[in-house]
């Protein structure tokens, strides 16, 4: 059967704090950020757009690999699921992964606005995963948590790993998977991962993925530039890593793509580029 799946990532619904107990150095910085470039770069014009482009699209399963939020308050997180709700109403139709920056500081004690607003497109357990109608299997990790004010890094848990593994091994062995994550494992050639900017443990992470050749695809966000990589592996499969990251922002110079739709057909798929106008 034909499969269709669009990927979103790094929406960046934004706000100022409105209580002196939001604000701290980090959210300082970040509000400072926010005023000089990222209100600019991510108007809730262009997210409404973004909106109403998916939702004239034909899809069966949405994918929104993270950073729905700038600062991680809740009123972001509100607006986001507001926002959002006209691409959300088919829950089993959608998968959402948490970004670093809706991990930017530690939550209230008791309090986590990324699930009190989007768990059931995540779930309980410490991974999400799906059985899709195509025949492939979808794994999302939260590889997410606050950070000092220097770094935006994140990690991957040895148990999300785990946990991971199990469910791999349980599979048919010639079942595809696609695997959704906010930090990605692999960059174009000119570029210089920062350490304080990617997963802290990305070599081990990296080896991990391309060691399991049923894991096809890799979505991910957190680099606002857009790309599609080919990473070989020995056994002659290949890793497809696909960064949709600021989905909506305002386009740069050049720019060839906001997101991505993935037209999924057996074990093979396509990847189409999508550019939301001006």
């Amino acid at each position: 059967m034909s499969f269709t799946l669009v990927h979103l990532s790094d929406l960046h619904y934004n706000a100022y704090p409105l209580h002196w107990s939001e604000w701290n150095f980090k959210r300082g910085l970040g509000a400072a950020n926010l005023f000089l470039k990222r209100a600019k770069q991510h108007p809730l014009s262009r997210n409404r757009n973004l909106v109403e482009k998916v939702s004239t699209m034909d899809w069966d399963h949405l994918v929104i690999s993270g950073d729905l939020t700038q600062l991680g308050l809740e009123q972001e997180f509100e607006e986001a699921r507001r926002e959002l709700e006209p691409l959300l109403q088919e829950k089993d139709r959608v998968s959402i992964v948490p970004g670093n920056h809706d991990r930017y500081v530690p939550d209230p004690e008791g309090k986590n606005s990324f699930h009190q607003y989007f768990q059931e497109f995540f779930g309980e357990d410490e991974i999400h995963h799906r059985d899709l109608p195509c025949g492939w299997k979808l794994i999302g990790w939260d590889s997410c948590h606050p950070a000092p004010w220097y770094s935006a890094s994140g990690t991957v848990k040895q148990t999300t790993l785990e946990q991971s593994e199990t469910l791999i091994k349980e599979s048919d062995p010639e079942t595809p998977f696609l695997l959704v994550n906010h930090y990605p494992i692999s960059f174009p050639n000119s570029w210089n991962p920062d350490p304080h900017h990617e997963l802290s443990n990305l070599e081990a992470v990296r080896e991990w993925v391309l060691g399991h050749s049923q894991i096809r695809l890799y979505l991910h966000g957190h680099i606002h530039r857009n790309w599609i990589l080919n990473s070989p592996r020995g056994d002659d499969t290949e890793l497809v890593s696909v960064n949709s990251a600021a989905s909506s922002q305002l386009l740069k110079p050049g720019q060839q793509s906001s997101f991505h739709q993935i037209q999924i057909e057996g074990n093979e798929f396509e990847i189409k580029p999508i550019l939301l106008e001006e």
